[in-house]
């Protein structure tokens, strides 16, 4: 959570969602991330922070990028 680009992803993720959207933030391997089954095997990319969309059961490539995800979450 110290990391900027998590903050990053995460503003992104709270500015660019729909009513009724979740957004869940963890730290791989954290005891919260393990409790919580949206964290649940979701790493880092490539060391460095990372956000998935998710619909209904699938996800997408992660993505370190704002800009990758704002265009994830619009379509």
């Amino acid at each position: 959570r110290s990391d900027p680009g998590t903050g990053t992803l995460h503003r992104t993720a709270l500015l660019a969602t729909a009513p009724g959207a979740v957004v869940a933030l963890g730290e791989p391997g954290s005891s919260a991330a393990l409790d919580v089954p949206l964290l649940r095997d979701r790493p880092l990319l490539d060391g460095a922070p990372a956000a998935y969309v998710c619909r209904g059961f699938t996800c997408d490539a992660p993505v370190g990028d704002p800009e990758a995800l704002e265009r994830s979450l619009r379509n």
